[in-house]
C-alpha cells in the first residue's frame, strides 16, 4: 500500500466519520496488477493505485458495493470483459460512540471497558484536574469544557452511547435536557440509541415529571436511568460492569437475561456428537 492511500486509511478510521473499505486485486491475467489496491467510501473512490482504470474502478465498486453496504469484508469474484476476476475487499466501519460525561472513579472502568468493547470512547468533564489523558489513557477523546456546550454541538447518531455520571446530579440533568432539546429537532430514527443517567429512583421521578412537560415529544424509550443492569454492583468496577452490560445489551439488540435460561434442565440434556457430512 502507498504511502498516500495508508495515510488517507488511517486519518479516515480515526475520524470516525464513515465507513471505509479497502480492496485488493487477487485474481487478474495481467499479474502486474494482483495486489494494486482501491481505496472508496460509499460516495465514490478515494485513491486507486496506478493501472487500474476508471472502467475497471466502477466495475468493482458495482461488485462489492451491496456487501459493503452490510459491512461484510469478503473476497468476491466477477468477469469483466470476458475474463475472470476476484478482488478482497476489507470493510473498516464507523466504532459505535460512547460519551462518558463525568470523569469520577465510576467514569475510569466505563471507559476502560468501552474501549475493550470496540467503542470510540469520548470523556469530556468541566475539571483539568479530571479531564486528562493521564487518567483515561485508553480513551479516544478527553474533552475539558463545560457539559452543556459539549452537548450542544455533539454530532448524535443511532450509533451514539451516552453516559451520565458527573459530580453532581444537576450536571447530569442539565446534559439530559441539552440532549432532548437536541433530539427534539430531529427525526426518531436519527436519535441516540441510549442515554443511561445515574440517580435513585426518587430523584428520577422528580426529574422526569418536569421533563415530560418541556418535552412533549420525546417517547424517553432511548433513556436508560437508573443506569445498568441489576447485578449488585457496589464497586466502580462492578458498576461500570453493569452499566456496559445494558450498553451492549442495547446495542446488539438482546435480552440481557442469563444465557442459562435458554436450557430448562441440565438432566434432561443428551449430547449428540456432530457427524460430518463427507460430501459437505
Amino acid at each position: 500500500m502507498s504511502k498516500q492511500m495508508y495515510a488517507k486509511l488511517l486519518k479516515s478510521i480515526k475520524d470516525g466519520q464513515k465507513d471505509i473499505a479497502l480492496v485488493t486485486i487477487t485474481k487478474h491475467f495481467d499479474e502486474s496488477l494482483i495486489g494494486s489496491k482501491i481505496l472508496f467510501q460509499e460516495n465514490g473512490v478515494l485513491l486507486a493505485d496506478p493501472g487500474l482504470s476508471k472502467g475497471f474502478q466502477a466495475v468493482i465498486l458495482e461488485k462489492v458495493l451491496p456487501f459493503f453496504e452490510k459491512g461484510v469484508t469478503k473476497a468476491v469474484q466477477f468477469e469483466y470483459g470476458d475474463c475472470q476476476f476476484e478482488c478482497y475487499m476489507e470493510v473498516f466501519p464507523v466504532p459505535p460512540r460512547l460519551i462518558v460525561a463525568g470523569a469520577g472513579h465510576v467514569s475510569e472502568p466505563v471507559a476502560k471497558i468501552g474501549k475493550m468493547t470496540g467503542f470510540h470512547v469520548t470523556v469530556i468533564d468541566d475539571r483539568p484536574d479530571f479531564a486528562n489523558k493521564e487518567r483515561f489513557p485508553t480513551a479516544d477523546e478527553v474533552v475539558c469544557a463545560p457539559y452543556v456546550e459539549f452537548f450542544k454541538a455533539l454530532h448524535v447518531s443511532p450509533g451514539t452511547f451516552i453516559v451520565l455520571l458527573t459530580r453532581g446530579h444537576k450536571f447530569d440533568v442539565v446534559s439530559l435536557q441539552e440532549l432532548l432539546r437536541r433530539e427534539e429537532a430531529i427525526p426518531k430514527e436519527d436519535r441516540t440509541a441510549y442515554i443511561g443517567m445515574i440517580g435513585s429512583k426518587r430523584r428520577i421521578a422528580g426529574v422526569f415529571e418536569q421533563l415530560k412537560n418541556e418535552f412533549s415529544d420525546h417517547s424517553f424509550t432511548n433513556i436508560y436511568s437508573p443506569v445498568g443492569l441489576d447485578i449488585g454492583g457496589q464497586t466502580p468496577a462492578e458498576i461500570a460492569v453493569s452499566i456496559m452490560a445494558e450498553v451492549l445489551k442495547v446495542k446488539n439488540g438482546k435480552s440481557g437475561n442469563s444465557l442459562k435460561e435458554k436450557i430448562s434442565s441440565y438432566s434432561q440434556l443428551k449430547f449428540r456428537e456432530r457427524v460430518k457430512n463427507e460430501h459437505s
